[in-house]
C-alpha cells in the first residue's frame, strides 16, 4: 500500500476530465481512489484505480488520502436548465464538496483540495481583461451555482491548502466544446452565435489536465486559478479557425435571441464574454502546452 501522501482522491473521476486527470496521476505512481455514483462500472472501465461510491466510503478515502481533485457535478449538457435542473446542478456540486471539505479538515496532517469551478463565475464583463484574482460573480444562472461550488471549497481548515480551479471552454478531440462547436461547420449549418464580439475563454484539455496536476502537486499554487489559455479569442475567431478546419466559411449568423429560443439559460455560456487571462499559472512558470487556438485546433483535430 503506498503512503497516503501518494494517494489522491479523485470525484468525478468517471468524468471525461476526471478520468484524464486520475489517468496522469497515476502515471506519476500516485495511487488513484476514484468517486463515482456507479463504483462497479468504474471499476470495470479502470480496474488499476481504487474506488469509492458517493454514498459509504468518501470521508473515509478522504482523510486517509489528504488530496482531493474535486471535479464532481452533473454534466451541464445533460439536459435543458429547467429551476429542478439548475437546483441539481448545484446540489451535485456543493453537496460532495462541502463533504469533502470538511472530511479534509478532520485529519491531522495539512491536506490540499483543488476544486473545480467554471468560466461563468466571473459574469458577462465585455472586453474587461478577467485576471485569477477576480471576484466571483453571481449575475448569471450558472455563475451562481459556480459561486456556491467556490464557497463550499472553502469552507475547511485554513490549515488545508484550497485551490479553485476555474476551468474555461475546454476542447478536447473526443469530447467537450471542439464537437459542439466545429460540428455544424462539418455539415455546412455552422454561423457566428449572437454578435461574434464575446470572448471565449477557451483551453486544451491536455492543458487543463496538466494545471490541475500541477496546481496539487505544487504547494504555490493557492486559491482562484484561471483554468484558461494565455490568448483568449473572440466568438467570431473561434468560429472562423473552426470553418477553416473544416473547409468551410463562417458567413452565417444565428443572432442571439434564436440561440437563445434553442438553448435556454444555457444559451448564456456561449453569448456570454469572459476574456479570462491565467496569470497565476503564468507567473508560477506553468508551460502551457497549446497557448494559441490556432494550433489547438489543428492537435485535435488531427487527433480526432
Amino acid at each position: 500500500m503506498p503512503p497516503p501522501a501518494a494517494r489522491v482522491v479523485v470525484t468525478g473521476a468517471h468524468g471525461w476530465i476526471g478520468d484524464r486527470v486520475g489517468a496522469a496521476l497515476h502515471a506519476r505512481g500516485r495511487e488513484v481512489v476514484g468517486v463515482s455514483r456507479d463504483p462497479d462500472v468504474a471499476r470495470a472501465r479502470r480496474p488499476e484505480w481504487s474506488w469509492v461510491g458517493l454514498e459509504d466510503d468518501l470521508e473515509d478515502a478522504v482523510i486517509a488520502a489528504g488530496a482531493v481533485v474535486n471535479l464532481a457535478g452533473r454534466n451541464v449538457f445533460e439536459q435543458r436548465w429547467t429551476p429542478e435542473y439548475v437546483e441539481t446542478m448545484r446540489r451535485s456540486r456543493v453537496d460532495i464538496t462541502r463533504r469533502v471539505a470538511r472530511a479534509l479538515a478532520c485529519q491531522e496532517r495539512p491536506g490540499v483540495l483543488v476544486s473545480a469551478s467554471g468560466f461563468t463565475v466571473c459574469g458577462d464583463a465585455g472586453d474587461a481583461e478577467l485576471p485569477d484574482d477576480t471576484p466571483a460573480s453571481r449575475d448569471l444562472v450558472l455563475g451562481d451555482v459556480y459561486a456556491d461550488w467556490e464557497e463550499a471549497a472553502r469552507d475547511t481548515d485554513p490549515a488545508i491548502r484550497v485551490v479553485v480551479a476555474r476551468i474555461g471552454v475546454v476542447l478536447g478531440p473526443d469530447h467537450g466544446a471542439l464537437d459542439f462547436f466545429r460540428r455544424p461547420f462539418v455539415e455546412g449549418r455552422g454561423a457566428v452565435l449572437g454578435s461574434g464580439e464575446q470572448w471565449v475563454p477557451w483551453v486544451h484539455v491536455d492543458d487543463v489536465v496538466g494545471l490541475l496536476v500541477e496546481a496539487l502537486e505544487k504547494p504555490r499554487y493557492r486559491g482562484v486559478v484561471h483554468v484558461v489559455a494565455p490568448h483568449p479569442v473572440r466568438h467570431r475567431e473561434l468560429a472562423a479557425q473552426l470553418a477553416d478546419s473544416a473547409g468551410t466559411s463562417c458567413d452565417a449568423v444565428e443572432p442571439a435571441e434564436v440561440v437563445r429560443r434553442r438553448l435556454g439559460p444555457a444559451a448564456e455560456m456561449l453569448l456570454t464574454s469572459q476574456r479570462m487571462v491565467p496569470r497565476r499559472p503564468l507567473e508560477l512558470g506553468y508551460d502551457f502546452r497549446h497557448p494559441e487556438l490556432a494550433g489547438a485546433i489543428v492537435d485535435l483535430v488531427g487527433r480526432a
